[in-house]
């Protein structure tokens, strides 16, 4: 009799397992997820021995959570940077999905943003940059301010600030560690990622009086996109034409810069003199020839690297800050039958026959981070600043 039950009871534990797995709604774009590995990363070999592992893997999610960390779990076994998962309604989601909006055939990109970037510490929710004009800023939030709670709530989590658009909002913050929090009231608004990223770039544009040079700033969160290029172009010929030096902050945000990027500074342009009837002298260049200070950090990756690498070859930029990220591989955005997107390494990347995957681009002068509590000082931007003004020649 045993014997004669033992097939049955075996076959009823296989059909209860794969009965389980069907109803799983996660098993799908997890195989989705597998395949695209398998067929797509840039390293085929490994590409193939991850998705034999994993194959099956979304079967165990119970929930949208559960599959999330599931996902970034394995796919952090790839090693490999422009490689992730995010989820709808993740702010990640949001950034890339405005990056590659014509190409995901997106009508409409839109997310709720207080108008700062704030990053997950061990020690809690840091902001890493206030955005000029924003909410954020219009309420006094300052760089190196911890946030504690939206409400009364801790904070767990900035995807909160969906249900919270349009209203005004008490932010608790830590600005001096230990003392007692200050509460500010920002309203997050609805508004496209990159739309943010520009207007951000716009209004930090800015001559700053250092060491007697009138040094030019402008911040690129993000340089994906030629709309960033452009932008930089139009000020460079606009403000800051008198400008003695300039100082681009490529600190953290998104990578992208074309190549086409290190011809804004190109040397083998020539200079163009005019003179007038009355003998004045006039020259005039349609490249920035002046000195080049980039501010760069461990979160400073892809196309921004790439840029960083040639100019500090060619002598065309003195790099200030933290060794860039080492993230130089190309990614592109897959979208999974639930909407979420995977973002996964298709190509490998060389400069110059320079390969920076996991190796970044180190720096001319050292600035370590100090971001917690820094209630609003920057000392890597105020050396970047230095930096450009000692670098602008003494007039004879």
């Amino acid at each position: 009799m045993v014997k004669r039950l033992y097939p049955r009871i075996l076959l009823v534990v296989a059909l209860l397992t794969t009965a389980t797995h069907a109803a799983s709604p996660f098993m799908k774009p997890g195989d989705e997820v597998v395949e695209y590995v398998r067929t797509r990363f840039h390293d085929a070999k490994r590409g193939e021995a991850w998705a034999t592992k994993h194959q099956g893997y979304g079967a165990a999610a119970t929930n949208a959570e559960d599959f999330a960390r599931l996902t970034r779990t394995a796919l952090a076994e790839l090693n490999a940077s422009h490689t992730a998962f995010y989820p709808r309604g993740s702010e990640g989601f949001a950034g890339l999905s405005s990056i590659f909006q014509r190409h995901l055939k997106l009508p409409k990109v839109d997310a709720p943003s207080i108008g700062a970037d704030v990053t997950e510490t061990p020690e809690g929710f840091f902001v890493r940059h206030v955005f000029a004009n924003g909410p954020a800023a219009k309420a006094g939030l300052l760089r190196g301010d911890r946030l504690i709670s939206i409400n009364d709530k801790p904070l767990k989590s900035l995807t909160s600030l969906a249900s919270r658009v349009g209203k005004s909002t008490r932010f608790s913050v830590e600005r001096t560690q230990g003392a007692t929090p200050l509460n500010l009231t920002i309203t997050p608004r609805i508004i496209n990622p990159k739309t943010e990223w520009l207007d951000t770039q716009k209004a930090s544009s800015r001559i700053v009086e250092r060491g007697g040079r009138r040094v030019a700033y402008q911040q690129l969160y993000s340089c994906a996109g030629p709309e960033h290029q452009d932008l930089l172009e139009e000020t460079l010929a606009g403000e800051f034409s008198d400008a003695d030096a300039l100082v681009i902050d490529f600190r953290d945000g998104w990578g992208g810069c074309n190549p086409t990027f290190l011809n804004l500074f190109s040397r083998t342009v020539p200079v163009f003199t005019r003179f007038s009837r009355e003998g004045r002298r006039n020259d005039w260049s349609a490249t920035w020839r002046k000195p080049v200070v980039l501010l760069v950090n461990g979160n400073s990756r892809s196309g921004k690297e790439m840029v960083a690498l040639v100019m500090k070859q060619h002598a065309l930029a003195t790099l200030v800050g933290q060794r860039t990220a080492g993230a130089v591989l190309a990614g592109t955005p897959l979208r999974l039958s639930n909407g979420d997107l995977l973002y996964l390494a298709v190509e490998d990347i060389e400069v110059d026959g320079v390969r920076l995957e996991g190796q970044g681009v180190p720096v001319d002068v050292e600035v370590p981070d100090s971001l917690l509590f820094a209630a609003g000082k920057d000392p890597q931007l105020d050396k970047a600043l230095d930096v450009a003004s000692a670098a602008v020649p003494t007039p004879h």
